[in-house]
């Protein structure tokens, strides 16, 4: 049997041979989450976080626990609807009230025509 040429190198830091509570070691993926934690990064895809998830997946979360929990009510001042709604203000930003405008405008002189 041939021995092994290449081996991938072994990422040593502060959440190596982590053990849990009860004394057992941490599996392989609760390791990467805290490293992905500790760095900042969604736990789920890896996007830059606020708090422990992207935007994208922080109104998943709150969506699924609405759903799981039954409510019906929703917290308009929590953290998660007040970034969202910062968000879409962005992405809309100046020109989308210039479009409405002109399609206006268009409209009016049509009617005229």
């Amino acid at each position: 049997m041939k021995a092994k040429k290449w081996s991938r190198k072994k990422i040593v830091d502060t959440f190596t041979g982590t053990l849990k509570a009860d004394g057992t070691p941490m599996s392989r993926q609760q390791i990467h989450m805290l490293r992905k934690k500790a760095r900042g990064l969604c736990l789920t895809c890896g996007a830059p976080a606020i708090g422990v998830y992207c935007l994208k997946h922080t109104i998943a979360a709150r969506e699924r626990m609405r759903r799981k929990l039954k409510y019906r009510r929703r917290l308009r001042n929590s953290a998660s609807y007040v970034l969202e709604k910062q968000s879409h203000s962005r992405r809309r930003g100046p020109q989308a009230s210039r479009g409405r405008l002109t399609r206006a405008k268009s409209r009016a002189t049509a009617k005229a025509a």
